[in-house]
């Protein structure tokens, strides 16, 4: 008999709280992609998938999206140095994406990059949660677009 190891999640959450979990990632507008990319910020690094969530993250996890959805005014940005930092990041993934496609593009079209994929007017109007998604969609791209460029860089040093 063949033995398989399993990683078992000690207390691991609920089923209830699985689908409480996808509830809300619907109503908040984050893909499962960006709940994974996510999670090891959320959870210090103990899960990288949904499948590993503990318990007590799921509940702290669940606690925060539901504060999210019930308070409107709490998704309004801010500008505090937090924020600033992070529609920092933002646009310097963007500006790195478009260096690797070997695009030099100015701010107002990176700016506008942003507006359109965050579905705002305003870079400042984009929440908490947008900008994290945009900056996990962002590097996804960049991983992706090195990965092509590699690729590209083979078949031409193969001809």
């Amino acid at each position: 008999m063949k033995e398989t190891k399993k990683n078992k999640v000690l207390n691991p959450m609920s089923e209830g709280q699985r689908k409480r979990l996808f509830f809300l990632m619907k109503q908040v507008n984050i893909t499962h992609d960006v709940f994974n990319e996510m999670l090891p910020g959320w959870t210090e690094g103990r899960a990288s998938r949904m499948s590993e969530l503990q318990f007590i993250d799921a509940m702290h996890i669940i606690k925060y999206l539901t504060e999210l959805m019930q308070k409107p005014k709490n998704l309004k940005s801010h500008y505090t140095a937090e924020m600033d930092k992070k529609r920092k990041g933002v646009i310097k993934a963007v500006f790195r994406w478009m260096e690797l496609q070997n695009k030099c593009p100015s701010m107002k079209y990176v700016l506008g990059i942003i507006r359109k994929a965050g579905g705002v007017g305003n870079i400042n109007d984009l929440t908490e949660v947008d900008l994290q998604r945009l900056y996990a969609e962002f590097c996804r791209k960049q991983e992706a677009q090195l990965s092509m460029n590699k690729e590209a860089e083979l078949r031409f040093s193969n001809n």
